[in-house]
């Protein structure tokens, strides 16, 4: 085994070149020792040190004979594995080095340091046609990857994952021009009466038009907004194209429905005074039409441990007059103790809820009727989505659900297919 000490990006090249141009397989693990920076701002540098050089011993100890290690940084060592031409392979020594570097130190005067590492693992063949900068740039992005979990972890670099990685990162960035440019657009989806499928209101959601003249859904771009850090944003946008249009809705709807605008509202967003503050703006800028009130969907996620500023925005919208809703009910953290103390309005049944009604395994039948039954003695609504058929709906209706919305009465909707949807005479309710 070779340990190289501190050394430079351009010795590991190197190294992997040597292997290469000998016809070696070979595989890199790139392994950066986790909270550094806290342990040096909390325990001072000589003891982030200590415990980095306690991480490097215990590297040496897991890995076999043959094995190189280089210091690439403070905390970053990269681990060659040659002669290495399976995962197998590789994976075996990385978590040997997982599992060696997942402990607790004692550093000076008693204090416990806790030592976590985070690996990204990558593969090259011997007849690979990438070079060692990218065998070194896909274990890289591997560790990134790892860095996202908790603790100790080891993540594999995936085939093709320069170009996943990619393609994300330029997703990312249009997402964010998209933003700068507001192209972003608002759909409306019906919430209706399931019993005279007459709307009550409408969920706004988020459009993103694509060059090819495509409408893409929330879930194709949400996953990227949220690693961007740009929910609160979107929430913003879509939720500020939903007020300019309430009073034309008002309009078409007249007199005969009072209407619901009910908007998402992120994590991201109630947990950032900043946002908060633009939304309560937002809010005091956009007067309703007569008829239309605001209801704003929180994530049951968003009540985990909620501080004394959730509990305070939810109740100055409260006093505005305006409805919260917790949306996707029972896929998350359980709020049930929460229900008693917050302003909520509504539970959103989640969609998943409806796909497993009456399935002949784990149908989600007993739990719909408990959780029917915990609203009704709260005296709060309930608003069962992704209702696709009529037997969901005549099951809801035959419990005491009132509200759905869901492909079986209305796909989301432009502005001008939500005005001409309340210009519908009553729609007709399948017996």
């Amino acid at each position: 085994m070779q340990h190289h000490g501190c050394q430079s990006q351009a010795a590991l090249l190197d190294l992997l070149n040597g292997l290469r141009s000998d016809n070696r397989p070979c595989g890199l693990l790139i392994c950066t020792f986790r909270n550094m920076r806290k342990v040096e701002a909390i325990h001072g540098s000589r003891e982030a040190e200590r415990l980095i050089a306690s991480g490097e011993a215990r590297l040496l100890a897991a890995c076999p004979p043959g094995i190189s290690i280089l210091r690439l940084q403070h905390d970053e060592l990269a681990v060659v594995v040659p002669d290495t031409s399976t995962s197998a392979e590789l994976l075996d020594v990385g978590e040997r080095c997982t599992n060696h570097c997942r402990a607790v130190e004692q550093g000076a005067a008693s204090n416990p340091l806790l030592l976590t590492v985070s690996i990204g693992a990558a593969l090259a063949g011997v007849s690979a046609e990438s070079s060692s900068i990218d065998l070194l740039n896909q274990a890289l992005l591997a560790r990134l990857e790892a860095d996202k979990q908790p603790g100790s972890h080891l993540v594999l670099a995936p085939t093709q994952i320069q170009q996943l990685e990619a393609a994300q990162y330029q997703l990312e960035s249009e997402l964010h021009l998209a933003l700068e440019r507001h192209e972003l657009t608002t759909f409306l989806q019906p919430i209706v009466d399931l019993i005279s499928g007459d709307p009550i209101g409408f969920e706004c959601l988020a459009r993103w038009p694509m060059a090819t003249g495509e409408l893409a859904p929330p879930a194709s771009f949400m996953a990227a907004a949220n690693e961007s850090g740009i929910t609160a944003e979107i929430d913003l946008q879509v939720l500020r194209r939903a007020l300019e249009a309430a009073p034309q809705l008002a309009d078409a709807a007249g007199e005969r429905h009072p209407l619901i605008l009910s908007a998402n509202l992120s994590g991201q967003l109630v947990e950032n005074p900043r946002r908060v503050l633009e939304l309560l703006e937002l809010i005091r800028a956009h007067p309703l039409p007569m008829g239309v009130q605001l209801q704003l969907e929180l994530l049951e996620e968003s009540f985990k441990n909620a501080a004394y500023e959730l509990d305070a925005l939810l109740d100055w919208l409260a006093e505005q007059n305006v409805l919260i809703a917790i949306d996707d009910f029972g896929t998350g953290y359980s709020s049930l103790n929460r229900l008693h103390d917050l302003s909520i309005n509504t539970i959103k049944i989640d969609r998943s809820f409806m796909q497993r009604l009456n399935a002949p395994q784990k149908s989600s039948n007993h739990l719909l009727q408990t959780l029917v039954a915990i609203a009704h003695d709260l005296q709060i609504n309930l608003t069962a989505e992704g209702v696709e058929t009529d037997e969901q709906r005549r099951w809801l209706m035959s419990r005491g659900v009132s509200h759905g919305q869901g492909y079986l009465f209305s796909k989301p909707l432009s502005l001008a297919g939500a005005i001409d949807y309340l210009n519908r005479p009553q729609r007709a309710i399948r017996s």
